[in-house]
């Protein structure tokens, strides 16, 4: 079965791209454009390998999402971008233990093999990969 990606960016045609790029790839990827689709996505029963978060969002950031998923106990891959970094960004995600933070705009190929370094290729392999799970109990 193919790994899953959500990527959460306000920015249609960027979502578009990287979602498209990603199935080429050979991923299933899913697109919330707020911070609303996005909580609906992982607070679900969906599993997901890897949530790509833009910062800026409409009325909330990928900052914010990122806290909830800690506090939830929502553990799992998390890619941050920002068009608009500060050292005080990166420290929030450092201390939200996010796994790359990377700047917008950013080299697609670069992207796609930092995705595939941090969940590996898109189809499982027989070792466990560390996906996204609501937890319960």
């Amino acid at each position: 079965m193919a790994k899953s990606i959500l990527i959460v960016d306000d920015e249609r045609l960027l979502a578009r791209t990287l979602s498209n790029a990603l199935k080429e790839a050979g991923y299933k990827a899913a697109t919330a454009a707020t911070a609303e689709q996005a909580e609906k996505h992982i607070f679900s029963d969906q599993v997901f390998d890897l949530v790509i978060l833009d910062n800026r969002l409409p009325k909330s950031s990928g900052l914010a999402i990122l806290a909830r998923m800690r506090e939830e106990h929502v553990a799992g891959r998390v890619i941050l971008m920002t068009a608009y970094g500060s050292p005080e960004v990166r420290a929030e995600a450092r201390r939200l233990q996010v796994d790359k933070y990377v700047r917008k705009p950013f080299d697609l190929t670069r992207m796609l093999n930092e995705i595939r370094d941090l969940i590996g290729p898109a189809e499982e392999s027989d070792t466990k990969q560390d996906s996204y799970r609501h937890g319960r109990g």
